[in-house]
């Protein structure tokens, strides 16, 4: 039976101070981990024997997953005690995997499509590799994929870094969406205790003896590199999650919402479970809430992802915005992004009384986990 691995180990330094506290792999989107929205894929096309790869902050996911009874799936984590890169990451896991076709993928992309179709491709297919792609404008920041049009066999597969278009003009292309489905001879192309590059070392190789497929995948696909990437995702998953619905909901509200007098909500807005919301709010557009959220009176939100466990008081004014688990933010605040440039508070800040944060125009405001904001600064 088909299985599933995710590499689940990388640091996340784009997404720093984010991820000083919580992995990469644990990042919400739409209120639950990166991960555990692709466990559920996996899951629903019927793989329940999963893998995660691990290694920075191994000790937070393990607890967080356990044995993965609570999502109907049985967990297994590898011991990268050095980086092995993303073929070598794999490769420890060889034992649990090696006796049927599996899933691998990337543990840092949001994703909503049908993988159940992937795997009809792979076996109609009959190679030794499907890569899921998408065609981008630019792909300049991806791996790019060479295809033949007509049986879809990918010719060559080139890193970000190998791919120079004709006079440096960059044309839509397939790019590597960080989903593959590969048959166990793979690993006869990995060697032992060696760091290795799945996408570098093993893929060119499969797609010069013409065994490795292109898979062209729809619905939602979106790389969290980058704090404004991560709020994009955010954004674009709700829209998704949304237009699947077969009913005219226009915002997804979890349990025991605790809303007292007027509350505006502009479409679409996602808010977890046990929030609290008080008199003469608005909230969104495009506004992801996470769980046992405090809101004060008087308060305006727009653009903006709130982790769980936040106390946001009266007359806060906040856009373009990320504000991790824990935070404080006392009467009166201001928190403005700009265009791309976001605030980004870590975990456990406490913003007091009447202090505003803008933007600077040329980058993001980021405040590091357990610190308390007590003057003004921005519009650098």
């Amino acid at each position: 039976m088909t299985k599933g691995i995710i590499i689940s180990g990388g640091w996340g330094t784009r997404l720093r101070p984010l991820t000083c506290t919580i992995p990469k792999s644990l990042i919400p989107i739409g209120n639950k981990p990166v991960l555990e929205r692709q466990i559920l894929l996996l899951k629903s096309a019927g793989v329940t024997d999963i893998t995660l790869a691990v290694s920075v902050m191994a000790e937070v996911l393990k607890n967080y997953f356990k044995d993965g009874k609570d999502l109907g799936v049985n967990i297994r984590y590898t011991d990268e005690k050095n980086p092995m890169g993303t073929a070598g990451a794999i490769k420890l896991a060889e034992d649990h995997i090696q006796d049927d076709n599996f899933f691998m993928l990337n543990g840092d992309v949001i994703l909503n499509f049908d993988f159940k179709q992937m795997l009809k491709a792979h076996e109609k297919s009959k190679g030794m590799g499907l890569i899921s792609g998408r065609t981008v404008e630019d792909p300049s920041r991806y791996g790019v994929l060479i295809v033949e049009e007509t049986s879809n066999k990918i010719i060559k597969f080139l890193e970000k870094d190998e791919y120079n278009p004709p006079e440096g003009n960059y044309n839509p292309m397939p790019v590597n969406a960080g989903v593959y489905l590969l048959e166990p001879d793979v690993f006869d192309y990995i060697e032992t205790g060696k760091k290795v590059s799945i996408e570098k070392d093993v893929f060119p190789k499969l797609a010069s003896e013409g065994v490795l497929y292109y898979y062209p995948i729809s619905g939602i696909w979106k790389d969290i590199g980058k704090p404004e990437e991560l709020l994009e995702g955010n954004i674009l998953l709700m829209k998704d999650i949304l237009r699947g619905l077969e009913s005219s909901t226009k915002n997804l509200i979890g349990d025991n919402l605790d809303v007292e007098g007027k509350v505006i909500f502009h479409p679409p807005v996602t808010i977890g479970e046990n929030v609290t919301i008080r008199s003469n709010c608005e909230i969104g557009p495009n506004v992801i809430i996470g769980n046992n959220v405090y809101i004060g009176e008087n308060t305006k939100i727009t653009e903006t992802l709130i982790y769980n466990d936040a106390y946001i008081s009266k007359d806060v004014n906040i856009d373009k915005t990320i504000v991790s688990d824990n935070c404080l933010i006392q009467d009166g605040v201001e928190l403005k992004g700009k265009d791309r440039n976001l605030v980004i508070l870590a975990s456990y800040v406490e913003v007091s009384k009447n202090v505003c944060l803008n933007a600077p125009s040329n980058s993001s405001l980021t405040i590091c986990h357990h610190e308390t904001v007590r003057q003004d600064f921005g519009d650098i």
